[in-house]
């Protein structure tokens, strides 16, 4: 037990140190002087181990684009990855989706607002087999998990 807790700590530690860099950098950005908006989420995976997601503005990014959150969902039995992911304030046209087996890279603008979500996937999926439905903001991706099939690229239509 001992261990596990010494681990989470140097986590912790990593994590304090990556975000006093973000705000550092964030201070040194163009974003001075507009609104910014970041946070981070902690789970516990399947396996025990801490997954933490960051999410919001990003100070790297120069385009002014935003990480949307998200969260992916493995259905084993149903044989399906579900992705799904914040994005107020656009519309269904204004959603790009591409992927790859292991990948799949989520863009939308709108007016001010603009999100990317590059996002490697828990699970080898079938990028063909990818639908994407988007109702009050939140977008929902369906790929079937991969049965041993090429790997390729596929743009996926939001309806």
């Amino acid at each position: 037990m001992r261990d596990a807790l010494d681990e989470l700590d140097d986590y912790f530690e990593d994590l304090e140190r990556e975000i006093q860099e973000v705000v550092r950098r964030s201070l040194d950005s163009a974003i001075v002087g507009k609104p910014f908006v970041a946070g981070f989420t902690f789970n516990l995976g399947p396996e025990g181990k801490p997954s933490i997601q960051i999410f919001g503005d990003s100070p790297v990014r120069h385009d002014g684009s935003r990480s949307p959150i998200n969260e992916q969902v493995v259905d084993e039995k149903g044989g399906v990855l579900r992705i799904i992911l914040e994005m107020p304030g656009v519309e269904k046209e204004d959603i790009n989706v591409d992927a790859t087996e292991d990948a799949a890279v989520v863009t939308a603008e709108r007016g001010e607002k603009r999100y990317r979500a590059e996002l490697r996937l828990k699970a080898p999926v079938s990028p063909n087999s990818g639908k994407a439905e988007y109702r009050n903001g939140m977008l929902e991706i369906s790929f079937s998990l991969k049965d041993k099939a090429n790997k390729g690229f596929k743009r996926v239509n939001v309806v």
